[in-house]
């Protein structure tokens, strides 16, 4: 069943049972894109990396992407936007890169939902027994084993696991790794819990802690709205994001690097802060 409201669509399935709190609807917003942004290069990785020929890969993106929008309605989803890993946006990709593979580092992918930087990592030939990703939700772990299928191998290094950043017992079982990838994540707390959240992050990282996240040239909270969690989450600028850090962890960590960047991605444009922040020699 199809209804259709202005500027919003709506789709809505019902058990059967006749019980109104049983059907189960999924907006469709102005960040919902019924098409994948298939070009060469995605064509290319998922051919590769999945062994997905391109004339099977639009139905394959379309089957796992709407399954798991059905789940939660993250804008990364409804865009797209995991087809365009972030990680390689980052100014020390190549260091990460260089580090990871000659000397033996190790990166944890936190927040991963899908999972698609850390395919991005192996597929620039990491070694994936050096990777690690943990997501809250384990249903987003599976869709990713899905969408690359690649699920023998990633169970048999154990790669993904489950768990919350504001789980201590949780965060004390993890080892520490050299970098820590947080990819829209940090944006999605409030002003007031996101201090918190870098301190907790710098108990998983050894050297730095890159990512991006919605950015803004004026910092300021907005309303969560496209889930019903509800609250509000804080976009920083690149000055408030380094203050932030600083102050939440008394200039034990410092941003080197955060810049706002329109990032383009075939029919989706938005602004991302990309970020680097480093670890600081005792002095």
């Amino acid at each position: 069943m199809r209804i259709y409201f202005i500027g919003f669509k709506l789709h809505c399935h019902f058990s059967g049972s006749g019980n109104a709190d049983e059907r189960i609807c999924r907006q469709k917003s102005s960040f919902y894109i019924d098409e994948p942004p298939i070009n060469t290069d995605i064509e290319r990785f998922f051919t590769d990396y999945a062994s997905i020929p391109a004339l099977m890969l639009r139905d394959h993106l379309i089957t796992v992407r709407d399954r798991s929008w059905q789940r939660h309605t993250y804008q990364c989803l409804g865009r797209w936007r995991f087809l365009f890993p972030s990680i390689k946006l980052n100014p020390i990709y190549r260091e990460i890169l260089e580090k990871c593979k000659n000397e033996g580092e190790t990166l944890i992918d936190f927040g991963c939902c899908l999972g698609q930087d850390v395919r991005q990592l192996v597929y620039d030939r990491v070694p994936v027994e050096q990777i690690r990703g943990y997501e809250l939700d384990p249903f987003f772990i599976e869709q990713g084993y899905e969408l690359f299928r690649d699920r023998d191998v990633m169970e048999k290094n154990k790669v993904f696991a489950t768990g919350s950043i504001l789980d201590d017992e949780f965060l004390n079982g993890i080892k520490p790794a050299d970098y820590v990838y947080v990819g829209s994540f940090i944006h999605l707390f409030d002003l007031k819990l996101q201090p918190d959240i870098c301190r907790r992050l710098t108990r998983l990282a050894k050297r730095a802690i890159v990512g991006r996240q919605a950015g803004a040239l004026v910092p300021a909270e907005h309303p969560r709205t496209w889930d019903s969690i509800g609250g509000k989450i804080m976009r920083h600028s690149p000055e408030s994001l380094a203050q932030m850090w600083n102050e939440a962890t008394n200039g034990a960590w410092k941003v080197e690097s955060a810049t706002l960047q329109t990032i383009n991605n075939m029919n989706d444009s938005h602004q991302g802060l990309i970020f680097v922040v480093r670890k600081q020699r005792e002095q």
